[in-house]
């Protein structure tokens, strides 16, 4: 199942195009578009502050593609022969998560290529952890696709549910702004005191020449409830030394909650094939 899923990504030009198109578009156009206005992010620019969330972009679209492949196999029937082989669903389910898990870290990685042109500096050690912390965000993520994608009977209702999930994941982890910090901006000292008052009771005040921001109170609680939100933090971490979340929940979010889901997708995959049999 894995060389499979390898074979069918070394095949497929299109996702590799995708994860390009992707971070071209969100690290170097926004990135630099809104960094002119943003220019640094407790102390990082807008381009390497996220870093990260591109690299976690990527792995979400990737693991969520490798899920929905699931249904496609279903189709041809190629699950069929799964259900005559003497593999459990277990071993079945973790050829599809590695390599689902594997083309995610191969799609995040895409990104660290511009670390260079970042200005940025790290370390071989600090590049290894992230691929870590990649591949088992590609495995968990792969899983949650792969629960979906057991419950669905069309290509057309998964992808609606995949858009549905890949975006509030993303904007809802702190990989667009930051949970609360300092953010050098421009022109905050021209505004006019009484609309700087303003700001300030909505929680925006000026510390010579930055903007110290604070998502709203119900935002944070959902970013706080994202799983993503701690691998992200975790990733952010390890490649900038820089998290808000408390790196214990980091830890026990990233790598806890991959053999959790890993069980539950070949569960949901074993009760799929029962129901087709």
């Amino acid at each position: 199942m894995w060389k499979r899923e390898m074979l069918r990504y070394m095949r497929d030009r299109s996702q590799i195009f995708g994860a390009i198109s992707r971070t071209l578009l969100w690290l170097v156009i926004l990135g630099y578009g809104l960094g002119a206005a943003l220019r640094e992010i407790e102390g990082y620019s807008y381009a390497q502050y996220i870093l990260p969330g591109v690299v976690t972009l990527n792995i979400l679209f990737s693991s969520l593609q490798c899920a929905i492949s699931l249904v496609w196999d279903r189709e041809v029937g190629l699950l069929r022969s799964v259900i005559i082989s003497p593999a459990s669903m277990l071993s079945v389910t973790l050829g599809k998560l590695f390599g689902g898990a594997t083309i995610a870290t191969l799609q995040g990685a895409i990104p660290l290529l511009l670390i260079p042109f970042l200005d940025l500096r790290t370390t071989p050690l600090a590049l290894g952890s992230a691929l870590v912390v990649m591949f088992f965000m590609g495995i968990a993520l792969t899983a949650f696709g792969i629960i979906i994608a057991s419950r669905m009977k069309t290509f057309e209702g998964f992808g609606a549910i995949s858009n549905g999930i890949i975006q509030p994941l993303y904007f809802l982890s702190g990989s667009i702004f930051p949970l609360r910090g300092v953010i050098g901006g421009v022109g905050f000292l021209d505004i006019p005191t009484h609309l700087r008052d303003e700001l300030r009771q909505l929680g925006i005040f000026a510390i010579g020449g930055g903007w110290v921001v604070q998502l709203p109170f119900f935002i944070q609680v959902l970013v706080y409830i994202n799983p993503v939100s701690y691998q992200l933090d975790l990733l952010r971490y390890v490649l900038l030394n820089f998290e808000q979340l408390p790196l214990a929940a980091d830890l026990a979010v990233t790598f806890g909650l991959a053999p959790v889901l890993a069980v539950l997708a070949a569960w949901s995959v074993e009760r799929m094939l029962r129901k087709r049999q």
